[in-house]
């Protein structure tokens, strides 16, 4: 896949994804036009940020733990010159091995991530809307998006990416079931959060009495 056709499928999936479930979060949380609006770009900014340094970075962690030396790399996408997609890791005369623990460590870290989107919002039955939107994205809707991306463009659209090494790597139907049960685990989360959000309560606010009528 090229570079533009690689975010064209990451920003339709972003959309899908991401914003749809910040929607129905927001609008369940009672949260007016002009929040919901400025909240979307705040979570955009907040998502996109650190997302491309922890892909990476897990990349960078799994190499190095498997021994393997770092030659080039590109932590943050250039979006400064318009490259919003394009961050890599490349290493120095690595084996196949040590390729596929690489390759697989941002799904690991995924799991891992959506394991604590679980375990945040059951410490904690409620927060303020736009807090529980961001923990919603950075837990669940991140690891849904960064499982689903890379598996769908490698696996469907011929890519050449994580997915492509692991399905050449590992038993085909194994990686298709693990990248299977990050996407539900997670959508799972987001689902059920998305279902359970309600109007926030303000302490010492009044709901307005409802007028009687008489017969």
């Amino acid at each position: 896949m090229t570079n533009a056709a690689r975010f064209l499928v990451g920003s339709i999936a972003y959309f899908l994804f991401i914003v749809a479930p910040q929607l129905f979060y927001l609008k369940r949380r009672a949260q007016t036009e002009t929040r919901l609006v400025l909240s979307i770009f705040a979570l955009w900014a907040l998502w996109y940020l650190p997302y491309a340094p922890i892909h990476e970075g897990s990349h960078y962690l799994g190499g190095i733990l498997t021994g393997m030396h770092l030659k080039s790399h590109q932590f943050i996408p250039s979006f400064w010159r318009g490259d919003f997609v394009h961050g890599y890791l490349s290493w120095e005369d690595a084996r196949p091995w040590q390729v596929l623990l690489s390759s697989e460590a941002p799904y690991s870290i995924d799991g891992l991530i959506i394991l604590l989107g679980f375990l945040l919002f059951r410490w904690r039955a409620t927060f303020t809307p736009f807090v529980g939107a961001l923990i919603l994205t950075e837990t669940f809707l991140r690891s849904l998006y960064d499982v689903a991306v890379n598996y769908f463009a490698d696996a469907n659209l011929g890519g050449l990416g994580d997915f492509h090494f692991l399905l050449s790597g590992y038993p085909s139907w194994a990686v298709h079931a693990a990248a299977w049960l990050l996407m539900l685990l997670a959508t799972y989360g987001a689902a059920r959060e998305i279902v359970k959000a309600r109007p926030q309560i303000i302490k010492g606010q009044m709901q307005a009495p409802v007028p009687r009528t008489r017969n």
